[in-house]
């Protein structure tokens, strides 16, 4: 019983060992891993001072890179941008009927696939923040507003929703003379759109729009994404 007593004492001894062993190391890399964070942000910071350092023209400390070099990786690195998430659209009057305004795959479009265009909707494929504007130009005389004012819509559809209207302008301008004259109505604010939102545009009359590519045009580009 004394022999199995003291192999019992001495396995327990022998794990209690192991265990202590094992935290010390875990302690030792825990340590060894904050220190390296550390080091990296204390590294960080010192490229920064140098920076800042070099742009007032200050005394630097020689073993550190020298200025022109230390603002070129900097320069190389606020170089870096990112491609613009951005669509801009014409008006395209062959296409356009009486329920949503139709656009020419045309001009600056968006260089990421996050907005796309489909049967007049610019469809958002990323949630986010952004500005989306649009303008109509359009021609009446006194005797086509007598029948209705010219009215401008930009319209949010989502799926399972009735569609809404995001912006609405009217322009009560017109020509007195048989002749129409050319009036313009612009709209645009900040949104927040979430993915597979539609958004597009209205008119109360497309066949008094015209559809030159300087007078009437849709589009929208992102701000930002949301938190």
């Amino acid at each position: 019983m004394t022999v199995l007593c003291l192999l019992k004492t001495g396995w327990i001894q022998l794990l209690g060992r192991l265990i202590f062993t094992y935290i010390e190391q875990l302690k030792l890399y825990i340590f060894l891993f904050q220190i390296q964070e550390i080091v990296e942000f204390n590294d960080d910071y010192v490229f920064l001072r140098k920076i800042q350092k070099c742009l007032k023209r200050e005394s630097v400390d020689p073993t550190l890179l020298n200025c022109k070099e230390v603002i070129a990786r900097f320069r190389s690195l606020i170089s870096e941008t990112v491609p613009a998430v951005a669509i801009h659209l014409v008006g395209d009057k062959v296409n356009s009927n009486k329920e949503v305004l139709q656009w020419q795959e045309k001009g600056y479009l968006s260089t990421r696939n996050e907005i796309t265009y489909t049967s007049g909707k610019l469809r958002i494929e990323t949630s986010g923040v952004y500005y989306i504007y649009s303008q109509v130009s359009f021609c009446v005389n006194l005797t086509q507003f007598q029948k209705a004012p010219f009215v401008q819509y930009i319209y949010l559809k989502r799926p399972y929703e009735t569609d809404k209207p995001l912006l609405k302008g009217a322009n009560t301008f017109v020509s007195s003379s048989a002749n129409c004259a050319l009036h313009t109505t612009q709209l645009g604010a900040v949104f927040t759109f979430r993915k597979n939102d539609f958004v597009f545009v209205n008119v109360t009359d497309p066949s008094c729009v015209n559809y030159s590519p300087e007078y009437t045009y849709f589009g929208m580009f992102k701000l930002g994404d949301t938190s």
